[in-house]
Protein backbone atom coordinates (compact mmCIF):
# COMPACT_ATOMS: atom_id res chain seq x y z
CA UNK A 1 0.00 0.00 0.00
CA UNK A 2 1.44 3.39 -0.96
CA UNK A 3 1.61 6.43 1.27
CA UNK A 4 -1.40 8.13 -0.31
CA UNK A 5 -3.42 4.95 0.22
CA UNK A 6 -2.46 4.83 3.89
CA UNK A 7 -3.38 8.49 4.36
CA UNK A 8 -6.74 7.99 2.65
CA UNK A 9 -7.61 4.77 4.52
CA UNK A 10 -6.55 5.81 8.00
CA UNK A 11 -6.88 9.60 8.05
CA UNK A 12 -9.05 11.05 5.26
CA UNK A 13 -11.77 8.39 4.97
CA UNK A 14 -12.52 8.29 8.73
CA UNK A 15 -13.34 12.01 8.51
CA UNK A 16 -15.47 11.62 5.38
CA UNK A 17 -17.25 8.49 6.64
CA UNK A 18 -17.66 9.71 10.26
CA UNK A 19 -16.14 6.41 11.40
CA UNK A 20 -14.10 7.89 14.25
CA UNK A 21 -10.64 6.85 15.34
CA UNK A 22 -8.64 3.76 14.41
CA UNK A 23 -5.41 2.28 15.77
CA UNK A 24 -3.20 4.06 13.23
CA UNK A 25 -4.58 7.60 13.42
CA UNK A 26 -4.95 7.33 17.20
CA UNK A 27 -1.25 6.51 17.61
CA UNK A 28 -0.13 9.15 15.10
CA UNK A 29 -2.30 11.86 16.64
CA UNK A 30 -1.00 10.90 20.09
CA UNK A 31 2.63 11.14 18.97
CA UNK A 32 2.02 14.51 17.28
CA UNK A 33 0.15 15.81 20.32
CA UNK A 34 2.95 14.79 22.68
CA UNK A 35 5.60 16.35 20.43
CA UNK A 36 3.68 19.61 20.19
CA UNK A 37 3.01 19.53 23.93
CA UNK A 38 6.73 19.09 24.63
CA UNK A 39 7.56 22.08 22.41
CA UNK A 40 4.92 24.20 24.13
CA UNK A 41 6.24 23.16 27.51
CA UNK A 42 9.81 24.14 26.62
CA UNK A 43 8.60 27.48 25.29
CA UNK A 44 6.21 28.33 28.10
CA UNK A 45 7.87 26.51 31.00
CA UNK A 46 8.47 29.67 33.10
CA UNK A 47 4.73 30.40 33.01
CA UNK A 48 3.45 27.00 34.10
CA UNK A 49 1.54 27.32 37.35
CA UNK A 50 -1.98 26.59 38.54
CA UNK A 51 -3.22 29.96 37.29
CA UNK A 52 -1.91 29.18 33.80
CA UNK A 53 -3.99 25.98 33.67
CA UNK A 54 -7.10 28.02 34.49
CA UNK A 55 -6.19 30.40 31.65
CA UNK A 56 -6.16 27.48 29.17
CA UNK A 57 -9.44 25.82 30.17
CA UNK A 58 -11.73 28.41 28.46
CA UNK A 59 -10.04 27.55 25.15
CA UNK A 60 -10.90 23.88 25.73
CA UNK A 61 -14.50 24.97 26.31
CA UNK A 62 -14.38 27.06 23.13
CA UNK A 63 -12.98 24.25 20.98
CA UNK A 64 -15.49 21.67 22.19
CA UNK A 65 -18.41 24.06 21.70
CA UNK A 66 -17.34 24.96 18.15
CA UNK A 67 -17.10 21.23 17.44
CA UNK A 68 -20.70 20.78 18.61
CA UNK A 69 -21.88 23.63 16.39
CA UNK A 70 -20.45 21.59 13.52
CA UNK A 71 -22.18 18.47 14.87
CA UNK A 72 -25.49 20.34 15.02
CA UNK A 73 -25.18 21.34 11.36
CA UNK A 74 -23.96 17.92 10.24
CA UNK A 75 -26.88 16.18 11.98
CA UNK A 76 -29.48 18.64 10.65
CA UNK A 77 -30.46 19.88 14.12
CA UNK A 78 -29.24 23.43 13.45
CA UNK A 79 -31.22 23.61 10.21
CA UNK A 80 -34.39 22.82 12.17
CA UNK A 81 -33.67 25.92 14.30
CA UNK A 82 -32.54 28.19 11.45
CA UNK A 83 -35.17 30.82 12.28
CA UNK A 84 -34.28 30.97 15.99
CA UNK A 85 -32.53 34.01 17.48
CA UNK A 86 -33.95 36.21 14.71
CA UNK A 87 -32.42 33.98 12.06
CA UNK A 88 -28.91 34.13 13.50
CA UNK A 89 -28.74 30.33 13.75
CA UNK A 90 -29.46 30.19 10.03
CA UNK A 91 -26.60 32.60 9.35
CA UNK A 92 -24.21 30.24 11.13
CA UNK A 93 -25.58 27.29 9.17
CA UNK A 94 -25.33 29.05 5.80
CA UNK A 95 -21.93 30.64 6.40
CA UNK A 96 -20.15 27.38 5.52
CA UNK A 97 -17.52 28.09 8.18
CA UNK A 98 -18.81 25.35 10.47
CA UNK A 99 -19.45 22.70 7.83
CA UNK A 100 -18.13 19.21 8.49
CA UNK A 101 -14.54 18.93 7.23
CA UNK A 102 -10.89 18.75 8.18
CA UNK A 103 -10.80 22.21 9.81
CA UNK A 104 -13.80 21.57 12.06
CA UNK A 105 -13.08 17.96 13.05
CA UNK A 106 -10.12 16.06 14.46
CA UNK A 107 -7.29 16.91 14.03
CA UNK A 108 -8.05 20.26 12.39
CA UNK A 109 -10.11 21.70 15.24
CA UNK A 110 -7.33 20.85 17.73
CA UNK A 111 -4.74 22.50 15.52
CA UNK A 112 -6.88 25.63 15.15
CA UNK A 113 -7.65 25.96 18.86
CA UNK A 114 -4.04 25.16 19.79
CA UNK A 115 -2.71 27.88 17.49
CA UNK A 116 -5.34 30.34 18.70
CA UNK A 117 -4.33 29.62 22.29
CA UNK A 118 -0.63 30.08 21.61
CA UNK A 119 -1.14 33.30 19.63
CA UNK A 120 -3.38 34.68 22.38
CA UNK A 121 -0.80 33.88 25.05
CA UNK A 122 1.97 35.45 22.97
CA UNK A 123 0.03 38.65 22.21
CA UNK A 124 -1.35 39.23 25.71
CA UNK A 125 2.01 38.40 27.26
CA UNK A 126 3.68 41.05 25.09
CA UNK A 127 1.03 43.50 26.26
CA UNK A 128 1.67 42.49 29.89
CA UNK A 129 -2.00 41.50 30.08
CA UNK A 130 -1.72 37.72 30.36
CA UNK A 131 -4.61 37.67 32.84
CA UNK A 132 -6.95 38.67 29.97
CA UNK A 133 -6.29 35.45 28.03
CA UNK A 134 -9.21 33.46 29.53
CA UNK A 135 -11.61 36.38 29.06
CA UNK A 136 -10.67 36.56 25.37
CA UNK A 137 -11.53 32.86 24.99
CA UNK A 138 -14.83 33.34 26.82
CA UNK A 139 -15.77 36.28 24.56
CA UNK A 140 -15.27 33.97 21.56
CA UNK A 141 -17.19 31.16 23.27
CA UNK A 142 -20.33 33.14 24.19
CA UNK A 143 -21.79 33.51 20.64
CA UNK A 144 -21.26 29.79 19.98
CA UNK A 145 -23.06 28.63 23.11
CA UNK A 146 -25.85 31.15 22.41
CA UNK A 147 -26.29 29.54 18.99
CA UNK A 148 -26.67 26.13 20.64
CA UNK A 149 -29.04 27.22 23.42
CA UNK A 150 -32.25 27.07 21.31
CA UNK A 151 -31.39 23.44 20.51
CA UNK A 152 -31.14 22.34 24.15
CA UNK A 153 -33.83 19.79 24.90
CA UNK A 154 -32.48 16.53 26.36
CA UNK A 155 -32.17 17.87 29.90
CA UNK A 156 -32.95 14.50 31.51
CA UNK A 157 -29.83 12.92 30.05
CA UNK A 158 -27.72 15.89 31.08
CA UNK A 159 -29.05 15.56 34.64
CA UNK A 160 -28.13 11.85 34.60
CA UNK A 161 -24.59 12.69 33.44
CA UNK A 162 -24.32 15.33 36.16
CA UNK A 163 -25.49 12.90 38.82
CA UNK A 164 -22.98 10.24 37.77
CA UNK A 165 -20.18 12.82 37.67
CA UNK A 166 -21.01 14.07 41.16
CA UNK A 167 -21.01 10.54 42.62
CA UNK A 168 -17.78 9.51 40.86
CA UNK A 169 -16.08 12.80 41.76
CA UNK A 170 -16.77 12.60 45.48
CA UNK A 171 -15.89 8.90 45.53
CA UNK A 172 -12.49 9.44 43.90
CA UNK A 173 -11.72 12.55 45.93
CA UNK A 174 -12.54 10.64 49.12
CA UNK A 175 -10.10 7.89 48.12
CA UNK A 176 -7.41 10.37 47.05
CA UNK A 177 -7.67 12.16 50.38
CA UNK A 178 -6.70 8.90 52.05
CA UNK A 179 -3.39 9.28 50.19
CA UNK A 180 -3.19 12.94 51.26
CA UNK A 181 -3.93 14.17 47.73
CA UNK A 182 -6.31 17.10 47.76
CA UNK A 183 -5.42 19.92 45.37
CA UNK A 184 -7.10 21.85 42.57
CA UNK A 185 -5.26 20.10 39.74
CA UNK A 186 -6.18 16.60 40.91
CA UNK A 187 -9.81 17.68 41.31
CA UNK A 188 -9.94 19.14 37.80
CA UNK A 189 -8.44 15.95 36.36
CA UNK A 190 -11.06 13.84 38.14
CA UNK A 191 -13.93 16.09 37.01
CA UNK A 192 -12.76 16.12 33.38
CA UNK A 193 -12.45 12.36 33.02
CA UNK A 194 -15.66 11.76 34.98
CA UNK A 195 -17.53 13.96 32.50
CA UNK A 196 -15.93 12.19 29.54
CA UNK A 197 -16.72 8.69 30.77
CA UNK A 198 -20.19 9.49 32.12
CA UNK A 199 -21.33 11.33 28.98
CA UNK A 200 -20.25 8.43 26.75
CA UNK A 201 -22.00 5.91 28.97
CA UNK A 202 -25.26 7.86 29.13
CA UNK A 203 -25.26 8.59 25.37
CA UNK A 204 -24.59 5.04 24.23
CA UNK A 205 -26.21 2.89 26.91
CA UNK A 206 -29.17 5.06 28.00
CA UNK A 207 -29.97 7.60 25.26
CA UNK A 208 -29.77 4.96 22.50
CA UNK A 209 -32.29 2.79 24.32
CA UNK A 210 -34.99 5.29 25.22
CA UNK A 211 -34.63 8.50 23.21
CA UNK A 212 -36.98 9.27 20.35
CA UNK A 213 -34.13 10.81 18.36
CA UNK A 214 -32.49 7.39 18.18
CA UNK A 215 -35.55 5.17 17.67
CA UNK A 216 -37.37 7.43 15.22
CA UNK A 217 -34.78 9.63 13.54
CA UNK A 218 -31.79 7.30 13.78
CA UNK A 219 -29.67 9.81 15.68
CA UNK A 220 -27.93 7.17 17.77
CA UNK A 221 -24.51 7.40 19.37
CA UNK A 222 -21.55 5.05 19.03
CA UNK A 223 -18.06 4.97 20.46
CA UNK A 224 -15.54 7.07 18.55
CA UNK A 225 -12.39 5.83 20.23
CA UNK A 226 -10.68 2.49 19.63
CA UNK A 227 -10.77 1.23 23.23
CA UNK A 228 -14.32 2.44 23.73
CA UNK A 229 -15.56 0.62 20.61
CA UNK A 230 -13.68 -2.56 21.56
CA UNK A 231 -15.20 -2.65 25.03
CA UNK A 232 -18.63 -1.79 23.68
CA UNK A 233 -18.53 -4.73 21.27
CA UNK A 234 -16.96 -7.14 23.77
CA UNK A 235 -19.10 -6.63 26.88
CA UNK A 236 -22.71 -6.01 27.77
CA UNK A 237 -22.78 -2.36 28.81
CA UNK A 238 -19.17 -2.15 27.68
CA UNK A 239 -19.27 1.65 27.78
CA UNK A 240 -19.81 1.43 31.53
CA UNK A 241 -16.64 -0.69 31.68
CA UNK A 242 -14.92 2.09 29.72
CA UNK A 243 -16.23 4.61 32.26
CA UNK A 244 -14.79 2.60 35.15
CA UNK A 245 -11.46 2.28 33.33
CA UNK A 246 -11.42 6.07 32.86
CA UNK A 247 -11.91 6.55 36.58
CA UNK A 248 -9.16 4.07 37.43
CA UNK A 249 -6.89 5.71 34.88
CA UNK A 250 -7.29 9.21 36.29
CA UNK A 251 -6.92 7.92 39.86
CA UNK A 252 -3.62 6.16 39.16
CA UNK A 253 -2.28 9.04 37.05
CA UNK A 254 -3.03 11.53 39.84
CA UNK A 255 -1.52 9.18 42.44
CA UNK A 256 1.58 8.68 40.25
CA UNK A 257 2.09 12.42 39.66
CA UNK A 258 1.85 13.25 43.35
CA UNK A 259 4.08 10.31 44.31
CA UNK A 260 6.77 11.31 41.83
CA UNK A 261 6.56 14.89 43.07
CA UNK A 262 7.15 13.75 46.64
CA UNK A 263 10.20 11.78 45.52
CA UNK A 264 11.52 14.89 43.73
CA UNK A 265 11.56 13.07 40.37
CA UNK A 266 9.46 15.83 38.84
CA UNK A 267 9.35 19.52 39.71
CA UNK A 268 6.39 21.84 40.25
CA UNK A 269 6.26 23.01 36.64
CA UNK A 270 6.54 19.49 35.21
CA UNK A 271 3.74 18.40 37.54
CA UNK A 272 1.47 21.24 36.39
CA UNK A 273 2.24 20.51 32.73
CA UNK A 274 1.33 16.82 33.06
CA UNK A 275 -1.85 17.77 34.88
CA UNK A 276 -2.72 20.21 32.09
CA UNK A 277 -2.51 17.43 29.49
CA UNK A 278 -4.61 15.06 31.57
CA UNK A 279 -7.20 17.76 32.26
CA UNK A 280 -7.50 18.69 28.56
CA UNK A 281 -7.83 15.03 27.49
CA UNK A 282 -10.76 14.72 29.91
CA UNK A 283 -12.61 17.99 29.49
CA UNK A 284 -12.33 18.34 25.68
CA UNK A 285 -14.27 15.17 24.73
CA UNK A 286 -16.41 15.35 27.88
CA UNK A 287 -17.76 18.82 27.10
CA UNK A 288 -18.37 17.90 23.47
CA UNK A 289 -20.18 14.66 24.40
CA UNK A 290 -22.37 16.45 26.95
CA UNK A 291 -23.36 19.27 24.59
CA UNK A 292 -24.09 16.82 21.78
CA UNK A 293 -26.23 14.79 24.12
CA UNK A 294 -28.31 17.73 25.32
CA UNK A 295 -29.09 18.87 21.75
CA UNK A 296 -29.44 15.34 20.37
CA UNK A 297 -26.91 15.84 17.57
Amino acid sequence: MNISGVINDYFINPIIEHSGYNIVNTLIYAVIAMAVAFFIYKWLKPKFDRKFVLYILPFVLLGSTIRVVTDSIDSGIAQEHAEDLFGIVGLFVNSGIYGYGFATTTPGIYIFIGLLTLISIFVFDKLNKLHLVPYFALVLWIPHIIILLPMFKNWLFLFIVTGIVVVSYFTLIFILKRYKINNLMSKLAVIGHSIDGASSFVAIEIFNRIAEECSVFGRCYSGQHVVERFLGSSFLYGTFVFFLIKLMFVFFVVWFIENEKKKKYIGDREKIFIYLLIIIFGFAPGIRNSLRLVIGA
